[in-house]
């Protein structure tokens, strides 16, 4: 239109100089060369010029427009090809919900391709890919998220699960640093650091991101934080300890057993420290562990303890004063009667076993000892009676320890469960209407 308006202007401009031209018929020379000229009247000269300013004008609009128009067809194009890729995009969505994750990683990879900053087809990829198998294809397409917005960390705790899906626990720890050196606190990544050096058995790490985290919460750290810290506190003693620097190691064993006395392993530990300089104090902190928890696994320590420094007499009085102490306590009835057995004394300990049938006669652990006692008397019919799967024992029953957390069993004490890394949550699986793990030598 603008086009057609400088051309009917231009034309009548034209018309205006010619009629000018009519009237005023004054030559003058134009010289086009240095020896040739032409004799052209001012008003010719003069619609000359007009017309060579109008020609470029009309030229420059005539290619304005035509770059505007080629333009406007590009941005109607992309916008067709971009709406075309969010329906792919769309589509890919609906794929994923059906379950086709084969074809929506198709659509997407098609629509990404067109588009490929898109976020959102870009996030439904790493997601789509990470369900399929594919880790490293989510990692491509996370990294590619975080270049586009540097700013989300979502993106870098996914990258770090990822990371560590694919047994690469220093990228995903790099990862986990970057969200820590952006923002000074950042508890999530504190805590996704810490499981990180949870799983690596790295405690020390381990302790000081949980450190930082107690410090941020304070009174409002929940039950299970506290007592992680309380484990992982445990653990750092255990490394002075492996240092050579026992000193530290005793007080920091003795706050962990302070600030929460029913944590066994605390108590343990202290007591191996102890053995070597005062063997009565060793013995004591074993004591001590059984009163506050009443677990077994004491017992079984201050046997240890006892046998091995070659004081089997110590031990029976250790059992009788704490008959007297808890006399309806079955475990204390029970490893009494145990113990009697591993030195030979079966009169003894036939009559301790009877009394912790009398306080829970329905548990395997009673019974397969009372079939033991009964088999080395020779009284083979009462131990048939007591249990008829009974096996042949050499020294003396192994009863299990169960995990409190995942219910796996070992017939060796740990502080920390293997199977869940729960610290703290073995105790005696006497067993009930279930078999008892075949005898061995402990």
């Amino acid at each position: 239109m603008a086009v057609r308006l400088l051309f009917l202007l231009f034309v009548v401009i034209l018309v205006a100089f010619s009629y000018i031209s009519l009237l005023n018929g004054q030559h003058v020379p134009f010289y086009y060369s240095a020896t040739r000229q032409l004799d052209v009247s001012v008003s010719e000269l003069a619609i000359l010029a007009f017309s060579l300013g109008a020609a470029m004008v009309i030229l420059g609009t005539l290619v304005k427009d035509v770059t505007a128009a080629s333009q406007n067809w590009r941005e109607r194009r992309e916008k067709q090809r971009r709406d075309s890729a969010r329906a792919r995009a769309a589509r890919a969505g609906e794929l994923v919900q059906r379950g086709v994750l084969a074809e929506a990683v198709k659509e997407l990879t098609r629509s990404l391709a067109v588009n490929p900053d898109d976020r959102e087809a870009l996030d439904l990829l790493a997601a789509t890919q990470a369900e399929l198998g594919s880790p490293l294809e989510a990692v491509k397409a996370l990294t590619r998220m975080k270049q586009i917005d540097p700013s989300d960390l979502s993106v870098y705790f996914r990258l770090a699960r990822l990371y560590r899906e694919m047994n690469d626990p220093e990228t995903a720890l790099a990862t986990l640093k970057a969200v820590e050196a952006t923002e000074e606190e950042n508890p999530r990544a504190w805590e996704a650091i810490r499981e990180i050096h949870l799983a690596r058995g790295e405690m020390v790490q381990a302790y000081n991101e949980q450190k930082k985290l107690m410090k941020l919460r304070g009174k409002d750290a929940s039950r299970a934080e506290q007592a992680l810290f309380l484990s992982l506190r445990y653990e750092k003693a255990l490394v002075r300890l492996a240092q050579g620097k026992a000193d530290d190691a005793e007080r920091r064993l003795r706050d962990v057993i302070k600030d929460d006395p029913s944590f066994c392993a605390a108590h343990i530990a202290l007591s191996e420290l102890l053995w070597t300089r005062s063997l009565d104090d060793a013995t004591e902190i074993l004591l001590q562990g059984f009163r506050a928890t009443r677990n077994p696994v004491f017992l079984i320590k201050l046997e240890d303890l006892c046998v091995e420094t070659e004081r089997p007499q110590a031990m029976i009085r250790i059992y009788s004063r704490l008959q007297q102490e808890y006399p309806s306590d079955y475990d204390v009835n029970l490893f009494m009667g145990k113990f009697f057995l591993r030195l030979e004394m079966i009169d003894e300990g036939l009559e301790q076993l009877l009394k912790a049938e009398t306080l829970s006669p329905e548990r395997e652990s009673v019974n397969i000892l009372l079939a033991e006692a009964f088999r080395r008397r020779g009284r083979y019919e009462s131990a048939s009676l007591h249990y008829q799967r009974a096996f042949g024992y050499k020294r003396r029953y192994l009863i299990p320890f169960r995990c409190s957390s995942c219910g796996s069993s070992t017939i060796k004490w740990t502080a920390r469960c293997p199977s869940c890394g729960t610290w703290n949550g073995y105790a005696i699986d006497h067993g009930n209407r279930e078999y008892a793990v075949s005898a061995t030598l402990r």
